[in-house]
């Protein structure tokens, strides 16, 4: 599915899931007046499989509930010839959140997330370690203003 085929429905439809993608299909209904059926087959319309964008359903969680309150931005400098294999190593991690490969001095950037400062020390001394990373340079984050992976529904 092309951009330009998503009508004013289909935005309205993205927007309420992307708010609370749990939203009853009857939620839906009194939100935007219109039937059941339609919401149905305008969501299976821009789900992945037919072309859309709706990847999947997700659970959104509290890291700090969980323990997880330390978190940390780690910028890595590798190899050129083994950056993949080693991003691929630390995609495995359960610490690590988020993975991007960059342009610039490093040549990924990682978004992690520790219980305790032992946790982020050990995590970066193993990084530091693999043979192909030439340096780490890791910055804590203080305030998390805004969080996602996703741009906004207008």
């Amino acid at each position: 599915m092309k951009k330009e085929r998503l009508d004013d429905v289909d935005i309205q439809i993205l927007k309420i899931l992307s708010q609370k993608s749990n939203t009853s299909y009857r939620e839906i209904k009194q939100e935007l007046n219109i039937s059941i059926g339609t919401i149905h087959n305008r969501i299976n319309k821009l789900k992945a499989e037919s072309g859309g964008p709706i990847e999947g359903y997700t659970l959104k969680l509290d890291n700090t509930k969980l323990g997880y309150e330390l978190t940390f931005l780690i910028r890595v400098q590798i190899d050129g010839k083994h950056t993949e294999e080693i991003l691929s190593e630390v995609c495995e991690r359960p610490e690590v959140c988020s993975v991007f490969h960059t342009t610039g001095d490093q040549s990924a950037a990682l978004i992690c997330r520790f219980k305790q400062s032992e946790d982020v020390h050990n995590f970066i001394r193993e990084l530091n370690e693999k043979e192909y990373v030439m340096r780490t340079v890791s910055d804590m984050v203080l305030k998390t203003y805004k969080n996602s992976s996703f741009v906004q529904i207008e």
